[in-house]
């Protein structure tokens, strides 16, 4: 039997073609109706549907300052009181706002035909009742047999299981303030995936860890199998497969007369050595008696800095064909390199790789996620990043070749437009600061300034999920991880203790 909740009143203007007020039943078999709960009524186009998005609480005996003073006197504190007792007084109103008529192909399955616009108000005197499990599964479009469970739908009981096909056939982006539960959030999602059946289909799943959050992974026994763990600084670029074009990219200070002498050298090294380095490349520099000194010195002197920074080799290390499988995680810890430029040069490789192996269908779909996403993909163009080109390239076209990526940052603002709106899904924990918030409405239709103002007054653990995931945006109660890293035990001062006593 539906669940009654209130009955629909006029208040404030209200209902019109958009919203409805209707007064909260105190009691509702028990349940509790709050915000973001999903209700519905039988109007005069049929079936209803809306979400609580005001609960306003009104006592007629308290709206008149004279009679508050009164209430409260010295001289009469129990008269007034015992005389007119207030709680029988108050009342709740739920503002709802209209998400759509719903059409069914047949009641007795609840399976939804379409969902058509209002153009009608709701009628006042009318009944409104808690939507139905099956219902609200349908029309959120959740995938209760093989979705990934992210939580629970906020104020029920319904697991948010959303179709990893919706989720990643586009990208998607993670957004929040630090400390605001992104990497739980990932590790959640990724638990979900390593646990998929191998015949369900899942991608390969790349990771770069900037700061080492992930590597407890890799110790879970459950997954030992699954997870591959790679320290960035035995990280090693294959010199013999890069280009003049290559080096310019890295070193940019060099000039194209440089670009085209140097690639009469490495043209001219290939015939006679298979495997070379950079070093073999400075020293033919040196060597050849023909060319313009000034050139030779700038060339070697740019290739010299590239050779300081430890990341040419004569073979790729590891070499990304062969441990690209699906249904595994292979993380890239970043968290020993400093340098910006040296990650950027690790990100840019790895993506460029994978996106050209992926297109030559030498590896599985993948999805490829990135930390602190506003560092390898800024916004500002006068940001130096030459991790950007590529990102911003598997978000405008891997979607053609499944390649899926997935952007995590604590500052939208900072995160290149064009890469953020190519995430037609977003997963927003709590942000605070004013100007990622108007980023995220620039850079989404979806984003109004009501929602904005709800995801600045999330709090941990709390998520608004919005896109091509799901049919109408939610809010999720992200559930607990299965397993836990050791670090989320950590206090400062017992490690303050640990280190006193080890030194």
């Amino acid at each position: 039997m539906p669940v009654r909740v209130g009955i629909v009143f006029n208040f404030l203007q209200l209902p019109d073609v958009s919203k409805y007020p209707f007064v909260i039943n105190k009691r509702s078999d028990g349940v509790f109706v709050k915000k973001g709960l999903f209700v519905y009524t039988e109007s005069i186009e049929g079936f209803l549907i809306g979400i609580v998005e005001r609960i306003v609480l009104l006592n007629e005996y308290f709206s008149d300052a004279l009679t508050i003073k009164a209430y409260n006197s010295e001289n009469n504190p129990n008269i007034l009181k015992g005389l007119f007792p207030s709680e029988d007084f108050e009342y709740a109103i739920a503002i709802v706002k209209n998400l759509g008529i719903i059409e069914f192909n047949d009641e007795k399955t609840n399976k939804i035909a379409k969902i058509k616009r209002m153009t009608y108000p709701a009628s006042p005197g009318r009944e409104i009742y808690l939507v139905e499990e099956e219902i609200l599964k349908n029309f959120i479009g959740l995938d209760s047999k093989l979705g990934l469970n992210l939580g629970k739908i906020k104020g029920s009981k319904i697991n948010a299981k959303i179709s990893m096909d919706r989720l990643f056939n586009k990208h998607f982006a993670i957004l929040s303030i630090s400390g605001g539960g992104k990497s739980y959030l990932t590790s959640v999602i990724i638990e979900e995936l390593l646990n998929r059946d191998k015949n369900l289909g899942t991608p390969a799943i790349i990771l770069i860890d900037v700061h080492g959050e992930y590597s407890f992974l890799k110790s879970i026994s459950k997954f030992k199998d699954k997870v591959k763990l790679f320290d960035a600084s035995f990280f090693q670029i294959s010199v013999p497969n890069l280009n003049a074009y290559t080096f310019w990219k890295y070193q940019e200070k060099i000039s194209h007369v440089q670009v085209r002498e140097l690639s009469n050298y490495i043209r001219l090294l290939k015939k006679n050595k298979k495997n070379y380095t950079l070093n073999d490349i400075i020293e033919l520099i040196e060597k050849e008696q023909d060319g313009n000194k000034s050139t030779k010195q700038a060339l070697i002197g740019w290739l010299s800095e590239l050779e300081r920074l430890t990341l040419f080799g004569t073979q790729e290390n590891p070499n990304i064909n062969l441990i690209i499988n699906p249904g595994e995680l292979t993380i890239f810890n970043l968290q020993k390199e400093i340098s910006i430029r040296k990650k950027q040069i690790i990100v840019d490789y790895i993506c460029n790789r994978l996106f050209f192996l992926r297109r030559m269908e030498q590896i599985p779909p993948f999805l490829v996620i990135i930390e602190e996403a506003h560092q390898f993909c800024p916004e500002a163009a006068t940001s130096k990043a030459l991790t950007k080109h590529i990102i911003e390239t598997i978000a405008r076209e891997g979607r053609k070749f499944m390649a899926c990526l997935c952007l995590i940052s604590q500052r939208p603002k900072r995160l290149s437009t064009t890469a953020l709106s190519q995430t037609n899904s977003k997963m927003i924990l709590s942000i605070k600061n004013p100007y990622d918030l108007k980023h995220l409405m620039d850079s989404s239709e979806v984003i109004t300034k009501e929602y904005a103002d709800m995801i600045s007054s999330l709090g941990v653990g709390e998520m608004l999920l919005m896109g091509n995931a799901v049919n109408y945006p939610i809010f999720i109660d992200v559930r607990e991880r299965k397993f836990k890293s050791n670090s989320e035990e950590s206090r400062l001062s017992q490690i303050c203790l640990n280190w006193k006593a080890i030194n």
